[in-house]
C-alpha cells in the first residue's frame, strides 16, 4: 500500500445498518492508496452499530468516529461528516456499500490530472442485502472528464452517476457549502448539479470500482416516499439548474418541457394503491409544483380516475425499446 501527495478522506455516513458497516469500513481501511483518515458519522443509530465501531477503533487508527445527539436525517449527517474530513479529496460512502481496493487510487489520478473536475465517479456493481450480484450499474458516456457546461445539460435528465458513491474535491463542496439547503431526499443529485453550476466539470471511469447495495422493498417503504422524491426534484430544477441557465442565457424552453415530462413519468403513482385520496390530492399538488402544464394536469387527471393503463402501455413500451438499444450500444 502506498500514499498519495494529495490528501484524501473516507467519508461514511450510517444508521442503524450494523450488519454491513464493518465492511464498508475495511473495504475502506484497505485501499491500495491508503487514505489519511476514516471517518464515521453514526445518526444516532440503535442497533450495535456503536459496540462495531468501538471494537474497529481498537484495531484501526485511520477511524474516527461521531455520534449525534440525535437522529438529524440524511443531509444534515452527511453535510457534518463531509465538512469533518480534512483531505484534498474526499469520498462519500454509505455504510451498507463498500469499495473494491483500486478506488481511491483510481479516481484521484483521474481528479489529479483533471484539476477542474469537482468530483470523480465510476461504474458500480448492484448487490442485494446478502451480497448476491444483481445488476452492473454504467453510464452512457465516455471514460474521464465532462465539462461544466455538459453536465449541465445532462443533468436535466435525472442523477448523472451510477451511484452516490462519489470522490469530491473538497475545494467545490467548499465553494458549494456542502449540504446546506438541500433536500433530505435528492441531497446527492442537488449536491452534483450545484457543482456543475459553479464551474467544475466532473470525471468518469467506465469501469466497476464498488458495491452499491439495492434493497427489496417489502414494506413499500421507497413507494411511499414518493412525494419527498418529487419535492427534492422541484428543488434542484429550482434552485439549480433553472438559476444556471439564466445566468448563462440559455434557452428555458428545454426546461420546461423536461420538468413536464418528469411529472408525467412520476404522475404514474396516482393510481398506486397504497395512497389515500387525502395523499394523492397532496402527491397531485407536488406534481404541479414541478409542471403546471396542461399535459401533466391531463395526464395525472387520467391517472386520478383510473385510465392510467393506457399510459401505462405506451411508456412501458418506449422504456422498453430505450433500454434495448442502449444495451446494444453500450455492448459496441
Amino acid at each position: 500500500m502506498s500514499h498519495i501527495s494529495n490528501k484524501v478522506s473516507i467519508c461514511i455516513c450510517t444508521y442503524n445498518q450494523a450488519q454491513y458497516l464493518e465492511k464498508a469500513i475495511r473495504s475502506a481501511a484497505q485501499q491500495t492508496i491508503l487514505p489519511t483518515e476514516i471517518i464515521v458519522f453514526d445518526d444516532c443509530s440503535t442497533d450495535e452499530t456503536p459496540q462495531i465501531l468501538q471494537r474497529l477503533l481498537a484495531e484501526l487508527p485511520l477511524l474516527k468516529i461521531f455520534r449525534q445527539d440525535k437522529n438529524c436525517g440524511i443531509a444534515k449527517n452527511v453535510d457534518d461528516c463531509l465538512r469533518e474530513a480534512k483531505g484534498n479529496f474526499i469520498i462519500r460512502l454509505d455504510s451498507d456499500d463498500y469499495l473494491l481496493p483500486d478506488y481511491t487510487e483510481k479516481l484521484s489520478k483521474l481528479l489529479l490530472k483533471h484539476p477542474s473536475a469537482g468530483y470523480a465517479h465510476a461504474d458500480v456493481q448492484e448487490i442485494n442485502e446478502n451480497g448476491v450480484y444483481l445488476n452492473k450499474r454504467s453510464l452512457f458516456r465516455k471514460s474521464e472528464f465532462q465539462s461544466d457546461t455538459d453536465a449541465l445539460k445532462a443533468s436535466i435528465k435525472g442523477y448523472r452517476v451510477a451511484a452516490n458513491i462519489i470522490m469530491f474535491r473538497k475545494e467545490a463542496l467548499e465553494k458549494v457549502n456542502y449540504l446546506a439547503g438541500r433536500p433530505n431526499f435528492g441531497e446527492d443529485y442537488h449536491l452534483t448539479c450545484a457543482i456543475s453550476a459553479a464551474g467544475y466539470g466532473n470525471v468518469y471511469l467506465k469501469e466497476i470500482l464498488a458495491f452499491y447495495r439495492v434493497w427489496s422493498d417489502a414494506g413499500k417503504l421507497r413507494t411511499r416516499r414518493k412525494l419527498s422524491e418529487i419535492n427534492g426534484i422541484c428543488k434542484v430544477f429550482d434552485d439549480v439548474i433553472e438559476p444556471a441557465y439564466i445566468e448563462r442565457s440559455w434557452h428555458l424552453k428545454i426546461l420546461k418541457r423536461k420538468r413536464a415530462s418528469l411529472a408525467c413519468q412520476h404522475a404514474n403513482c396516482l393510481s398506486w394503491n397504497i395512497y389515500s385520496k387525502d395523499e394523492k390530492k397532496e402527491i397531485a399538488l407536488e406534481l404541479v409544483k414541478l409542471s403546471d402544464s396542461l399535459k401533466v394536469k391531463i395526464v395525472s387527471g387520467m391517472y386520478l380516475n383510473d385510465f392510467g393503463v393506457f399510459i401505462f402501455i405506451i411508456t412501458n413500451l418506449k422504456s422498453n425499446i430505450k433500454s434495448m438499444i442502449k444495451a446494444v450500444l453500450l455492448n459496441l
